[in-house]
């Protein structure tokens, strides 16, 4: 029964795109040759044994790892290497002609020439230059791995992040035998194919952990079935959406179309069926559980119980199905979907500016708000693409729609009252987050490219946002229960962010206890420290940074003694399980540091040099330069 079942895991993994390696564990899956120096534990690989060496329980003090045997080397074409997908090794390979991209290997001769030129060389100090930030070996080091997260996550030449937040030794001690200090060069794909670098920003490499040395075939038969994808394990009917799933794809023909006519710089195509194949109801189904799985914590815009029903609006299903196939399994229509998104972009905020034309202002309605959702839920994919025309865009003409939607709907003043029913704290909850997470989400940008914000903390009287468990609650049963088990008050939060940050801010401070409520969470010092850093940027482009630096560094003391005071109360297990929130830490260091290094003088950075940048070059420079002084 176990060897079926491992069979069958293999043929799974094979349509995941994943059977360039598969072969090879066919042979060895039951063959446990190599067996854990500290336990009994046997391995079929010898890459597998040494990763569970380096955290066996048994180990204790004793440091002794069996040697590290380098696999194969990558041969895959630069096409099919960056979209993780299996290659024949030919030239052209046969995925390429399929998917009509050029297929290049040069990622594979300048990796040679660099490793024959570091034999030459064979001098230590080569590879002591890199920006990696590893496992500290003096106190020095510690300072780096402070803001190891903000390195990761600006980081010009990274794939994605992963590395960075799982926070493992030893999956920083395992790779593909390249020199770190080597800048890949990537392919030449068309304009309409984005590849894994247009999404540095992402929180979460799903098809990373199917690598072959993160797999355990000895294990295989405790997997959980949760983990697989399936439309069985989707909460969603695909029946129900299919007719939706329909119109989208007809109506991103039409927009398609319509730029066609009306833009002379666009250059975007359309496959009809690949366009049919990503967005069909069982796909949307999909990329919509993932979404929820694995994405609501860091972005919970979304009130989970109600959506996917018969009324959820198609385009938050299109915004939800594409936020979702980002940190999907790889398979063709996962990275096809990528293709879609300026264009889906384009389509979701036609349907707000039709809603929301210039100078109206409507009612509040259920379509409002879902359209309202999916404009800013694709904006938040889009603003992060490593593409200047796309960045620009998005934060020039996107977020100013957001912004101006946010005040003409009054969502930024929006309070729950005191005595309220079940529907109405929904309905208000939805309003609060949409004003929060636009403006974290122009504050994000602020920081990430010296850009004056665009909303003030000052404007956001309205409640801070409930805790998630409140938020995702069913009903009002299911919705009392978790405010018990929490020990708070359900009726309200009793403060905005405007009241916390004037507290922050007043000349006198009694310490924590003299805060305006005392049920505040991380996430609520997440927005806070956000806003602080925005206050900081504008202050210091505005000119008036030097008088008002001591306010400004001071709050973010007081901001610091809160969230270290919090985080001690956490258990350890929970607070990896937090989201991003875990990294506010980093971003109190980027807040005070830009104060310090503009009052100093220091024009050496180039993140200070210029106002509005289109990349996160002069960022991750900035954290670079700074981060042990």
């Amino acid at each position: 029964m176990v060897l079926l079942f491992e069979f069958y895991f293999i043929d799974l993994l094979a349509e995941l795109g994943l059977c360039s390696f598969i072969c090879s564990q066919a042979v060895d899956i039951q063959i446990a040759r190599y067996k854990c120096l500290y336990c009994e534990k046997a391995f079929a690989r010898r890459d597998v044994c040494r990763k569970h060496t380096v955290h066996c329980p048994n180990k204790h003090d004793q440091e002794t790892l069996p040697n590290l045997k380098r696999g194969q080397k990558p041969r895959a074409c630069d096409a099919c290497f960056h979209s993780k997908q299996s290659c024949d090794t030919s030239d052209p390979c046969e995925r390429c002609v399929s998917r009509k991209l050029p297929c290049t290997y040069r990622r594979l001769e300048e990796a040679t020439s660099s490793s024959v030129t570091i034999g030459a060389d064979s001098a230590p100090s080569s590879l002591s230059t890199g920006t990696t930030v590893g496992v500290p070996n003096n106190d020095k080091d510690r300072t780096k791995i402070t803001v190891a997260f903000l390195l990761g996550l600006t980081n010009p030449n990274s794939d994605n992040i992963l590395e960075f937040l799982a926070n493992e030794a030893a999956s920083r001690t395992e790779g593909e035998g390249t020199d770190p200090n080597m800048r890949p060069t990537p392919p030449q794909y068309p304009p309409s194919t984005l590849i894994d670098e247009d999404f540095t920003f992402l929180p979460y490499g799903f098809a990373s952990s199917f690598a072959p040395e993160f797999m355990d075939f000895q294990s295989l038969e405790t997997l959980s079935t949760d983990t697989l994808p399936s439309t069985t394990g989707s909460p969603f009917d695909p029946e129900s959406w299919s007719s939706r799933a329909a119109d989208i794809v007809s109506d991103l023909h039409n927009v398609h179309n319509n730029l066609r006519e009306i833009d002379p710089w666009y250059d975007g195509s359309f496959n009809l069926e690949t366009a049919e194949s990503v967005f069909s109801a069982e796909n949307l189904c999909n990329f919509a559980t993932t979404y929820f799985r694995v994405s609501h914590l860091d972005f919970p815009i979304v009130h989970r119980p109600d959506f996917g029903t018969e009324r959820t609006n198609k385009l938050l299903l299109l915004a939800v199905g594409l936020s979702g196939s980002l940190r999907s399994p790889p398979s063709d229509d996962v990275l096809a979907a990528r293709g879609f998104l300026s264009l889906a972009e384009e389509y979701i905020f036609r349907g707000l500016n039709r809603l929301m034309p210039p100078g109206s202002a409507p009612e509040f309605t259920i379509e409002v708000q879902e359209t309202f959702q999916a404009a800013l839920m694709i904006h938040c994919v889009q603003f992060f693409r490593n593409d200047i025309a796309s960045r620009r865009k998005n934060r020039t003409q996107r977020l100013p729609v957001l912004v101006s939607a946010v005040r003409c709907l009054g969502l930024a003043q929006v309070r729950h009252a005191p005595i309220f029913q079940y529907e109405d704290f929904v309905l208000n909850e939805t309003k609060i987050r949409l004003a929060i997470w636009t403006a974290l989400g122009d504050w994000q940008q602020s920081g990430m490219f010296n850009s004056p914000p665009l909303m003030t903390p000052a404007e956001l009287t309205c409640d801070l946002p409930s805790p998630l468990e409140l938020w995702d609650a069913k009903n009002s049963t299911e919705y009392f229960e978790a405010a018990h088990a929490l020990g708070l008050d359900g009726s309200r939060r009793i403060s905005s962010v405007k009241h916390c940050i004037d507290a922050l801010m007043r000349d006198t401070w009694s310490g924590i206890g003299s805060f305006p409520f005392q049920d505040i969470n991380g996430l609520d010092l997440q927005v806070l420290i956000f806003g602080i850093s925005g206050m900081v940027l504008s202050a210091n482009l505005m000119g008036i940074l030097p008088t008002s630096a001591q306010a400004l560094l001071r709050a973010v003391s007081r901001w610091e003694t809160m969230w270290e005071t919090i985080r001690g109360r956490m258990d350890p297990a929970a607070f990896e399980k937090i989201g991003m929130i875990r990294f506010n830490s980093e971003l109190c260091w980027a807040a005070r540091k830009i104060v310090q290094v503009a009052i100093s003088g220091d024009k050496s950075s180039a993140y200070m040099q210029k106002v509005g940048h289109d990349s996160l070059v002069q960022l991750h420079e900035f954290v670079r330069q700074y981060r042990d002084s």
